[in-house]
């Protein structure tokens, strides 16, 4: 009896050992140097091909250069994670239009996500659809902070905390000064950061933007049958072609696609969000679960493995019937649509310092 006694305090020793240490807030910013410029970024401009334009919120004001500014501190801080392990960016790299490269991304203790992390450029175009693969959050606000309170993601269990543990940095102060007049840490000014940095994040300078301008003369002659092609198979229903390439004024939202005929992972009713497609090229592995890592293995999909699902979009069946759509594109079609797809690339966005790492 003694024996199980001294076992089980062991056991109970150890987990609140593991616990404490889990939720340890204890950050060393002696050795963070931060590399901001004197005047703040311009968040609240977009370069386009005909030069800057207005960047705006969610509340259809002007984006605010120092909260912007420290929304960028915050999406590459690991300090946001209970045990400093990851950040926003560590599933959301600059270099990948801020999406990942594996099919599920890693959280704070090595577990891996249950969806593929979306590129998050042009969330100014979701406004009206909600955001995640599902779009259970509809304000960003609200959205920023559910993967800080993910038990896989990012591990805090109390968001109150999050500030807490932010106010402890010394970092935070002259950024929070700049933004809001003092150096008081809250939940909403954090939220309020971190969401205008994430708005800021348009992609709006491809071949493609540049080309609604010019006619598309600067388009090579297979970039333009590729165009064509997308817009006679009826591709833009879904996937609208806008100033800002999305499907933000479209009906259609959300769709199932026949990838199961039973999928354990059901999204809204068997259906998913209709992703952007601007930086398409870069955002690989595509579908909610990251099953296909080429748009040579997603034109295949379409072209010829779309499965009969009771949910199956009724625009991927066969003359309005039951039978799903085969597009049958040939080996040329596809490499004429994925060079239209690569004219949806911003370059800019890759490289801008001012959605850059800040930390050195």
């Amino acid at each position: 009896m003694k024996q199980l006694l001294l076992l089980t305090l062991s056991v109970l020793t150890l987990g609140i050992s593991y616990n404490c240490k889990k939720v340890s807030y204890k950050a060393d910013p002696s050795s963070v140097k931060l590399s901001l410029p004197d005047q703040p970024y311009e968040y609240n401009k977009v370069n386009t091909s005909i030069g800057k334009i207005n960047n705006y919120y969610e509340d259809f004001t002007l984006i605010n250069n120092d909260k912007a500014t420290l929304g960028r501190v915050l999406f590459y801080d690991k300090a946001l994670s209970i045990n400093n392990s990851v950040s926003c960016a560590s599933c959301h790299s600059q270099d990948h239009a801020f999406s990942d490269v594996v099919a599920f991304s890693k959280g704070f203790a090595e577990k891996q996500t249950v969806r593929n992390s979306m590129g998050i450029s042009n969330l100014v175009d979701e406004r009206n659809i909600g955001f995640f693969w599902d779009a259970r959050e509809t304000k960003i606000e609200s959205m920023v902070f559910a993967p800080v309170a993910n038990h896989i993601e990012m591990g805090f269990d109390r968001i109150d905390l999050v500030a807490e543990k932010v106010s402890k940095l010394p970092y935070y102060a002259a950024l929070i000064q700049k933004a809001y007049g003092t150096t008081e840490v809250t939940e909403q000014r954090l939220r309020q950061g971190l969401s205008q940095f994430l708005f800021s994040i348009v992609a709006q300078n491809t071949k493609f933007d540049e080309g609604m301008y010019k006619g598309f003369s600067n388009f090579t002659a297979q970039e333009s049958r590729g165009m064509k092609l997308f817009t006679e198979n009826n591709c833009g229903t879904c996937h609208q072609i806008t100033p800002s390439f999305s499907n933000s004024y479209n009906s259609f939202k959300f769709a199932n696609i026949g990838l199961d005929v039973v999928d354990n992972d059901p999204g809204i009713d068997g259906q998913y969000k209709i992703p952007r497609l601007k930086n398409i090229a870069l955002t690989a592995p595509y579908m909610h679960d990251g099953r296909f890592k080429t748009l040579e293995e997603v034109l295949d999909h379409y072209s010829n493995n779309i499965q009969n699902n009771p949910k199956l979009n009724f625009l991927l069946k066969a003359n309005g019937s039951a039978t799903p759509k085969k597009f049958e594109f040939t080996a040329q079609q596809k490499a004429d649509i994925i060079a239209f797809l690569n004219t949806l690339t911003d370059k800019n966005l890759l490289t801008d310092k001012k959605f850059s790492n800040p930390f050195n």
